[in-house]
């Protein structure tokens, strides 16, 4: 039986969850020939043993449509909003507007990653679920949502399996960016964070000393 292969023509159609499986092979030493049966085989969701029996002139007619690959340039405009399934999600860059525990949970998946790029890859979804937040429907429209972390998982799978990467990766990029000032300013952040309750702790043991306690 023929094998019918259909890939993507664009980022468009290439998922956050599509791009962690693509990013080894894209990012390998192997030479061409060796990495166009793997890219072929995980754009089409085909497993990689009956991509190879495919002939020759077959992989250098699909070979044509991932030119598109290489290009990066188009990835580089961060949205204001999207939407999946219908439903809207805004993104919230500004770390001034974010709240405590938005601002310690991206902190923790950037640290988790440890500077290390197939990590952020890897867990690209959860990331972005700490600064993507959905929307409320409105009558008239839509309203910003709050950040919800109870909702974290479910809103990373939905950018794992949904998200284009056209649109998480300027956001990724973004973060990507900045992390190293974020982490060190979270640090900064802990240790003042220790020190006033030591402090605390210290007062509460001198009223107690002098019967001001319980």
């Amino acid at each position: 039986m023929e094998l019918k292969i259909k890939i993507p023509k664009n980022w468009d159609s290439i998922t956050v969850g599509r791009f962690a499986e693509l990013y080894p092979v894209l990012t390998s030493d192997g030479k061409l020939v060796e990495r166009v049966p793997a890219l072929i085989s995980v754009l089409s969701g085909i497993p990689l043993d009956d991509i190879k029996k495919i002939s020759i002139g077959d992989y250098k007619r699909i070979a044509k449509h991932l030119e598109f690959l290489n290009e990066f340039n188009g990835l580089r405009e961060m949205p204001d909003t999207f939407k999946i399934d219908g439903q809207r999600y805004h993104i919230n860059t500004n770390i001034n507007k974010m709240t405590g525990a938005q601002y310690m949970d991206l902190m923790h998946f950037l640290k988790e990653c440890n500077n290390n790029n197939f990590l952020i890859i890897q867990n690209l979804h959860k990331i972005l679920s700490c600064v993507i937040v959905p929307d409320e429907r409105k009558a008239f429209g839509w309203k910003k949502g709050k950040y919800n972390g109870e909702r974290h998982q479910e809103i990373s799978e939905a950018i794992r399996d949904k998200m284009s990467i056209k649109y998480a990766y300027p956001i990724a990029l973004f973060f990507w960016t900045i992390s190293h000032e974020l982490i060190a300013t979270m640090k900064d952040y802990g240790n003042n964070q220790l020190a006033k309750a030591q402090e605390i702790l210290k007062q509460v043991e001198e009223d107690l000393r002098h019967g001001d306690g319980m």
